[in-house]
């Protein structure tokens, strides 16, 4: 069964008689976390190896579903990196008699897959979808969000924010917590202050590793990548980011063109903010607009690669942010 988006809360906290449920799709941070709340809905706590396994192996599936529950209570098995190997042993486990959840994580499966297929047609098994939110509805999903918790936002302010977090579900409910704690008492949310709030913190990690390597701070991608995925950022998220600074600053690289760079980054939509004028200054003085529009050519390269079951895309990830930032210190050299 396609379980329509409506029903996905209702669902994650009440997966009721599903045996196998499978997450997919190209928000890897969104697919981990569904997957763990399936998991804590029915066993409580990851922490129990009794009643919880977690296994990459496809291979490995079967036995460990099918496992009797030592201390008692139903038990879920969550399979990692889910593809097309897993479909067999999907279709033995449903013809089992047996209570145990199967949570499947996977990546953005195409509707040509076999075991999305499968998942979607019987009437034991879930199919849970999880997309980035789109571009263009992201200013209002962000402005929804922050109704939601009684804070109203200016549409600049909103259109700021949608441009710098990127649509994956994890870092957008962090911004929006963020954005509500930094409103206060006066619940009202200007371009300065969300410039100001997320500066200071909630996407601190992923623009520090966009600011070094697009300033050719090596040292610095390195670490700001490593405390990125320590607090569950998806090398996916991080390369949006980045994509989303190199559109922006080949626009204002543009507008400079006919006149200053301060102009530049005051005509833009949303406006430099006064405190990232400086490093966005240093980059425009590294990068030009043809070397941009490669960059931008990197970015979406590493995109596609990072969604491939084929490539580790963490390591991918911070390769090609080294690759920018050593590209940018040559510049500088020049």
């Amino acid at each position: 069964m396609k379980l329509e988006a409506g029903r996905v809360e209702g669902f994650l906290r009440e997966p009721g008689g599903a045996k196998v449920v499978l997450v997919y799709g190209p928000d890897g941070g969104l697919v981990a976390e569904r997957a763990v709340r399936l998991v804590k809905a029915v066993v409580g706590s990851t922490d129990d190896a009794f009643r919880y396994a977690e296994i990459s192996d496809a291979g490995r599936l079967l036995e460990e579903a099918t496992a009797a529950s030592l201390m008692g209570g139903r038990r879920a098995v969550r399979l990692r990196d889910a593809g097309e190997s897993a479909v067999k042993a999907v279709e033995k486990f449903l013809a089992e008699k047996s209570d145990t959840l199967v949570v499947l994580e996977a990546g953005d499966l195409t509707a040509k897959s076999k075991l999305r297929a499968l998942v979607e047609k019987h009437s034991s098994a879930v199919a849970v979808a999880c997309y980035a939110v789109d571009a263009q509805k992201l200013p209002l999903v962000v402005r929804e969000r922050l109704r939601a918790e009684g804070v109203a936002i200016e549409p600049e302010a909103a259109d700021w924010v949608a441009a710098h977090i990127g649509g994956e579900e994890g870092v957008i409910r962090q911004a929006v917590e963020l954005l509500a704690l930094y409103a206060g008492a006066e619940k009202k949310l200007a371009l300065g202050d969300v410039a100001a709030a997320l500066a200071d913190g909630g996407e601190s990690s992923i623009q520090e590793a966009v600011d070094a390597a697009l300033t050719g701070d090596a040292a610095g991608v390195d670490r700001a990548i490593s405390l990125s995925y320590e607090e569950g950022v998806s090398p996916v998220a991080l390369v949006r980011m980045f994509l989303a600074e190199v559109m922006r600053l080949r626009v204002i690289a543009d507008g400079a063109r006919g006149g200053s760079v301060s102009e530049a980054m005051s005509a833009a939509r949303p406006p430099v903010f006064y405190k990232r004028q400086p490093v966005v200054t240093k980059m425009l003085s590294l990068w030009s607009v043809p070397a941009l529009t490669e960059a931008v050519k990197a970015g979406l390269a590493a995109e596609i690669a990072c969604k491939s079951t084929h490539v580790p895309d963490a390591a991918y990830c911070r390769q090609m942010f080294l690759g920018m930032a050593s590209r940018a210190r040559n510049a500088s050299r020049r």
